[in-house]
């Protein structure tokens, strides 16, 4: 385990096992334990490189202000310290938005991407005037009652969060939208992508259909009675998935 100073402040990484890079970015409200059934599975042949993103976890608020962008080069500085070149990543929710935003950043870096549960953008200024303000209500609710108002699935632990009071200005600071996210550029993606999406994940079963038409080398995967953090509800399920395309990749 080590930290990574940036902006200010020590985000918490760790790497477990030997092999091809994977970096692994977890959802709002998540932390990095919520890969605790992939580190058990795929630590034989792949080092899998963990962290958690600011106000989460071990890793607290930054000094500065921080943007998707701004993570998107802390992710390159975890895989710097890590001494990976190039990794898959694999992303929950906002952690698979930043794994997209990772690749437009930086294509030579990205061997493939595992996306799951994730929304790629919002393409309407309404639409994402209406989410942002939705996003302000939470954060001001999270100010004023702390991690009582912090709703999830299984990925979602209040007791794992080292900085609770940190989450509010993570909110603010991950899920604002400011554009289009990567709904311009994902025909562009040139790695293959595997998309997985909980069957009761219903919010993000429209953005997965989209995804798996728009990229070109994308496969989707509907994982049955699974919600949105369906790698934990069904770890077997998505770990053969994973597995599979990890083994695709290289062939």
């Amino acid at each position: 385990m080590a930290r990574l100073r940036r902006n200010g402040t020590g985000i918490h990484r760790e790497a477990h096992g030997q092999g091809s890079a994977i970096l692994l970015t977890h959802g709002f409200g998540a932390t990095s334990r919520m890969w605790d059934e992939q580190i058990e599975e795929f630590t034989d042949r792949h080092r899998l490189i963990l962290w958690d993103l600011p106000g989460h976890g071990e890793s607290a608020a930054p000094a500065k202000a921080v943007s998707q962008a701004s993570l998107v080069a802390d992710m390159a500085g975890i895989l710097d310290g890590e001494q990976a070149d190039r990794a898959v990543l694999i992303g929950l929710g906002i952690g698979g938005t930043l794994s997209l935003r990772f690749w437009r950043a930086y294509p030579e870096r990205v061997r493939g991407l595992v996306l799951i549960g994730t929304m790629p953008g919002l393409r309407s200024s309404a639409a994402r005037h209406l989410w942002n303000g939705q996003v302000g209500e939470l954060a001001s609710a999270m100010d004023r009652d702390g991690l009582d108002t912090l709703e999830g699935g299984a990925e979602v632990d209040p007791r794992l969060h080292a900085h609770p009071l940190d989450l509010a200005i993570a909110a603010r600071a991950l899920l604002t939208q400011s554009d289009d996210g990567a709904l311009p550029y994902l025909a562009e993606i040139d790695v293959p992508a595997l998309i997985l999406v909980g069957s009761e994940d219903k919010p993000s079963l429209t953005a997965a259909e989209f995804m798996a038409r728009t990229i070109p080398n994308a496969r989707k995967i509907v994982v049955r009675r699974a919600n949105h953090a369906a790698n934990m509800h069904k770890p077997d399920a998505v770990n053969a998935a994973i597995r599979d395309f990890l083994g695709r990749l290289s062939r």
